[in-house]
């Protein structure tokens, strides 16, 4: 068993992150002790008995401080115990062992005890032989197992006994699926997200903060603040709130020094979410949306076929208009300058998330799901970014009009989320002269009627969400789909459906 069960804290993680840093050390001081005396033995150097001694004391130094640090580092818990306990051990055999070896090669020992010389190389050749085995676990516990033997090749792994290498996709060109309408979310898609970006912290071998993401039912069980997933909601699933955390954030996922997931990775792994987080369903029956179709499209080589499910399975079915945002489709087709990453990180570092539209384009989306105390001083500065910008969204802001006043500055922005903001009427008449919106969500704010009939100048508007706002259920817009949300008789079925459900749980 490993030492204390010790509850870990601030100072002994502190010192103990820089065990990776310290373990080096000896590991290089005693492979230069190794080489030299070799080349000693057959001729090739002179070499004063001092020089080793002196490489030697060191090595057993900064081995000693490597078992200390260790020990610090793995009170913080997630490794796996039985090869936390062998690389434990091993690291104290090397530390034990270069200080046998250096006590050997001094005048000290070897004058008092004649036949103490004898145990010199043996201390040297075990200590090296020691170092490469708690190398192997040290690499197994930070990458798993299989780390050092994933990539053998044939015929080496047949000769090793090592099984027969399984087909992987690579993290930066994973293999196309064939007929993506048929794929499965979970096992063809999302899962290979999460394999190359999350399970190496997160595994039988490792799991940190006590969670694991190698099976399903441990994924859904969560780790030691809870369940990382909300099916439903990606914005309330502690999993999606940690990935869009600023880098440098101690809590941002996964963490700095480790493959970073892609935006479009994220946006994956988002609608996955809101759709309930099925691990059985196919993308043929899951709700498409305009900003994942591309993304999809991306990973088969079949033909995306739009699902026909556009509601949740838990809402009554309604009939829905399908709407088509050619203007954003052309504008998208357009060549632009790529951002700053000035201007990217200054926004980022207010809570601000800034993602690319398409893998194949500059254009951005901002989004301030991370900073929902953001103000207007925050929510102007969305204007530094230009033409780059089509998709903004300030749900649950307090920014109010003076926000819109600035954005309506920017000419390519399509979509425009402001739901359960301070925004006014004053603001929509600001936001009447974009000339290429064509989404606009206005749901639990309190505009009126008359801001509404602002918009009619508003000719690109395609789609209009009016829930909760204080306009009358028979307003209106030519050419524009408003969706005031469920009428008295959906409601009343939806609060049935969601009792049955509560009472059959």
């Amino acid at each position: 068993m490993l030492l204390l069960a010790t509850p870990s804290s601030d100072w002994f993680q502190f010192f103990g992150r820089f065990h990776p840093l310290i373990v080096h050390l000896p590991i290089g001081f005693l492979m230069i002790a190794g080489v030299l005396e070799i080349l000693q033995i057959l001729g090739k150097i002179k070499l004063e008995q001092g020089v080793n001694r002196f490489i030697l004391l060191f090595s057993a130094i900064t081995a000693t401080l490597a078992c200390v640090a260790g020990y610090m580092l793995s009170l913080g818990g997630g490794y796996d115990e039985h090869i936390l306990d062998e690389h434990f051990w091993q690291g104290i055999w090397v530390a034990v062992l270069a200080w046998v070896a250096w006590l050997t090669k001094s005048d000290f020992l070897t004058d008092r005890v004649p036949l103490a010389s004898f145990l010199y190389a043996p201390a040297v050749v075990f200590s090296l032989l020691m170092v490469f085995v708690a190398g192997h676990h040290g690499g197994a516990l930070t990458h798993g197992s299989d780390y050092l033997t994933a990539s053998t090749p044939e015929p080496f792994r047949a000769w090793m006994g090592i099984p027969p290498k399984t087909e992987t996709a690579s993290l930066e060109e994973p293999k196309k699926i064939a007929d993506i309408n048929s794929a499965l979310v979970f096992n063809d898609i999302v899962h290979p997200i999460m394999k190359g970006r999350c399970e190496a912290c997160h595994n039988a071998q490792k799991s940190k903060g006590g969670l694991r993401m190698d099976t399903q039912e441990l994924l859904l069980k969560g780790g030691e603040d809870g369940p990382i997933l909300v099916a439903g909601d990606a914005n309330a699933s502690e999993m999606i709130r940690r990935m869009l955390l600023p880098d440098d954030d101690d809590k941002h996922m996964p963490p700095i020094g480790k493959p970073q997931l892609k935006p479009e990775q994220i946006k994956i792994l988002k609608w996955w979410i809101d759709n309930g987080a099925s691990f059985d369903k196919k993308v043929s029956e899951i709700a498409i949306t305009d900003d994942i179709k591309p993304i999809l499209a991306s990973l088969g080589t079949g033909v995306l076929v739009a699902s026909a499910i556009t509601t949740k399975d838990s809402l009554p079915k309604q009939e829905v208009i399908t709407v088509k945002f050619t203007i954003e489709e052309e504008l998208l087709k357009q060549k632009i300058e790529a951002l700053s990453a000035k201007t990217i990180t200054d926004l980022q570092q207010n809570g601000v998330i800034v993602l690319p539209v398409s893998a194949s384009s500059n254009f951005v989306e901002i989004n301030f799901v991370n900073n929902s105390k953001a103000t207007d001083s925050e929510g102007i500065k969305i204007k530094e970014l230009g033409d780059n910008v089509v998709w903004i969204k300030l749900a649950g802001t307090q920014i109010s009009d003076k926000t819109l006043i600035e954005i309506a500055k920017l000419k390519n922005v399509t979509r425009l989320a402001l739901e359960n903001t301070k925004i006014s009427d004053v603001g929509l008449r600001a936001i009447k002269t974009m000339p290429n919106l064509e989404y606009l969500n206005l749901v639990g704010t309190a505009v009126t009627d008359a801001g509404i009939k602002e918009l009619a100048s508003l000719k690109s508007l395609k789609k209009l969400y009016l829930w909760q706002t204080k306009t009358s259920a028979t307003i209106s817009l030519p050419n524009v789909q408003i969706d005031h949300g469920l009428d008295a008789k959906a409601m009343a079925d939806f609060s049935a459906i969601q009792k049955t459900t509560k009472m059959a749980k």
